[in-house]
């Protein structure tokens, strides 16, 4: 929101050059326990950063947003890209534009792609419910392809989310949909 954004840190116009710049320190301070930031808005030196990640070189760094800016960033200093709110039908002409722009600035180098999945529900003879037609339902068969269509566009992590009318229900979805479900996706 531009009021948050003025009030805590200041110009909203600069957001993303603020967002580019924390993220080069991020990983400069998950890669060197004194890193040198030359800034501006966040320089130091001769700070000590720990505890050190367990994971080496660094953890990797997912960078979500569907924005043209968001992908931009993305190739440039991520390891892996979230896209929020992106339709499926759009996904790989965004996928393409983050591969163009990964072999730009970092010469191809591997990134993770991941999606927020439509809503899943498990049917099993039928729902006995009225599901609204943004959720993915079916039965094992017809979701994994589903879920199949978007590995073909080059995701590699799903993000899943059920589609329950009680927490007994949404377990029973989540279970049907690991048995499943994912014995159909481990191809």
């Amino acid at each position: 929101m531009p009021e948050e954004y003025e009030l805590l840190t200041g110009d909203f116009a600069q957001r993303g050059r603020h967002t580019d710049e924390a993220v080069s320190a991020l990983a400069l301070a998950f890669t060197d326990e004194f890193p040198e930031l030359p800034g501006p808005r966040f320089p130091a030196r001769d700070m000590g950063i720990a505890p050190r990640p367990a994971r080496q070189p660094r953890p990797p760094i997912w960078i979500g947003g569907s924005s043209p800016a968001a992908i931009r960033r993305t190739a440039a200093f991520g390891d892996g890209w979230l896209p929020q709110g992106t339709r499926r039908r759009d996904l790989p002409g965004q996928i393409a534009q983050l591969r163009q722009l990964r072999d730009e600035f970092r010469g191809g180098a591997p990134i993770d792609i991941g999606t927020i999945v439509e809503p899943i529900y498990l049917t099993s003879g039928g729902s006995g419910w009225d599901l609204p037609s943004w959720v993915l339902s079916g039965g094992a068969d017809e979701v994994a392809s589903s879920l199949r269509e978007l590995v073909d566009m080059g995701v590699n992590h799903l993000q899943v989310r059920f589609m329950a009318r009680s927490a007994e229900e949404f377990c029973e979805q989540t279970a049907r949909f690991g048995v499943e479900v994912g014995a159909l996706l481990n191809h």
